[in-house]
């Protein structure tokens, strides 16, 4: 049987060379018909018809769900899925530098634009769905997005919301050993709300301004408290990897694939299950393995993850360059030792609810929120300042001779104007009073 301790030693089974230093970036986008309606999974102009589209430009087929239809793709160690609403995302191989990866997005989302000018799309890099109501979408058929969209509404009052209406753009970066780890799970966390008062892009709401800068932060602080958000434990300087897995042996476990049948086990959190402690024989018969350890932590959905590596996971998703902007920034952080030193010392002092509280402040105030007695534009500049610096140090050139902080610039631009991509929708939308207009221009 597994026990406690292979839990936690898969994080130190996970620690890579410091080297090696890898990104992978991940991004969503929602993608319209010219009648404004989502992009469904089946039909003559689909899901199905675009994978067959992407085979055509070198993609493999990779999974099916159990209909026997195509649910994602892999080329050259990337990969393209699904969200639960038909949202579209890359999943990109993990890179030596951010100029590899920005590529990387450019050359995916280049495709899909050929295949949405064939076919009258409209793709849209946003976080939240502008347009769509909860009720005109249907969710992709896969059945852990069945047993998701049943428990949802259990435990918050927007989780279906975050399946089908929105999307975001993450950074992935390896940890090197134990203090690694824990310093940049913890800078990450105490930082987070910072970036994403900077990546704030989702201001409208079924057609209308709602008066947020994020709906998708939004939607996300009530999705499901257990297993979402930032706990208050992520900011203390003790925080220690067996506090992560004593963290998550504690949410509710989702599903279990038994003999080739899948359990729903929302009545049960993975402690229960591990220990065996069910009324259900099948799982009371069943001894949990690593991969369901590894499945689970796919579940958490803090705006840190840890699994194999550390996921920054908190900003709306948007045009090409906050695409490349985000894992710029993040690379320059946590993969450059004198900032990473810098940032644990520094923001140690920071009051652990005032963290909290900027967080639940930035979807309605996104760059005008208040921070330490300074607005929040400033902290932004002065951890861009720390991310240029360290981007440089690396020395990673493109072939114009120019390093990875120039993929920073349109972050600069952001905190010297104080507008973030959502306060310039907001302005537009004032100016022109309709939202349609907008639409066509939040990829390219």
């Amino acid at each position: 049987m597994l026990q406690k301790s292979d839990l936690i030693n898969y994080f130190y089974s996970n620690f890579t060379d410091p080297d090696y230093k890898g990104i992978g970036t991940e991004h969503e986008k929602f993608i319209f018909y010219k009648d404004n309606k989502r992009f469904q999974f089946d039909g003559e102009i689909s899901i199905q018809n675009l994978f067959q589209f992407f085979l055509s430009k070198g993609w493999q087929k990779k999974e099916y769900n159990s209909f026997n239809q195509l649910i994602s793709l892999f080329k050259n160690g990337a990969s393209i899925t699904l969200e639960p609403g038909c949202q579209l995302e890359l999943s990109g191989k993990i890179l030596k530098n951010v100029h590899q990866t920005c590529t990387e997005s450019y050359e995916h989302l280049r495709e899909l634009k050929e295949y949405a000018e064939l076919n009258e799309l409209c793709i849209l890099g946003l976080g939240f769905d502008p347009i769509s109501k909860l009720e005109d979408l249907t969710f992709i058929p896969k059945e852990r997005y069945k047993i998701m969209s049943e428990y949802m509404p259990k435990v918050g009052s927007r989780g279906l919301d975050m399946m089908t209406r929105t999307c975001t753009v993450q950074a992935n970066l390896d940890y090197f050993n134990e203090t690694d780890l824990i310093k940049k799970f913890v800078v990450s966390n105490r930082i987070q709300p910072i970036v994403m008062g900077i990546f704030c892009n989702s201001p409208f709401r079924e057609s209308k301004y709602n008066n947020l800068v994020s709906n998708r932060i939004y939607t996300w602080q009530d999705t499901d408290d257990q297993r979402c958000g930032i706990k208050r434990s992520f900011l203390n300087k003790n925080f220690s990897i067996e506090e992560y897995v004593d963290f998550v042996l504690e949410v509710k476990n989702y599903f279990l694939k038994i003999n080739g049948k899948q359990y729903d086990t929302t009545d049960y959190t993975f402690n229960e299950l591990l220990n065996k402690n069910t009324a259900n024989k099948d799982l009371s018969n069943y001894n949990i393995s690593i991969q369901d350890w590894i499945n689970h932590l796919s579940t958490i959905f803090t705006e840190v993850r840890l699994k194999s590596y550390i996921e920054l996971r908190g900003a709306d998703a948007g045009k090409w360059e906050m695409i490349c902007a985000l894992p710029a920034f993040w690379v320059g952080i946590l993969y450059d030792d004198e900032n990473l030193e810098y940032l644990w010392k520094e923001t140690s002092s920071w009051q652990e609810s005032d963290i909290l509280n900027l967080y639940q402040e930035v979807p309605y105030k996104g760059l005008n929120s208040n921070f330490i007695n300074s607005p929040l534009y400033e902290h932004g500049r002065n951890l861009l300042n720390l991310a240029k610096k360290g981007l440089e140090k690396r020395g990673y050139l493109n072939s114009e001779g120019r390093d990875e902080s120039i993929h920073l610039e349109k972050l600069y631009n952001i905190v010297e104007k104080q507008k973030n991509p959502a306060d310039l929708l907001i302005e537009e939308f004032k100016d022109k009073k309709d939202i349609y207009s907008l639409l066509n221009n939040t990829y390219y």
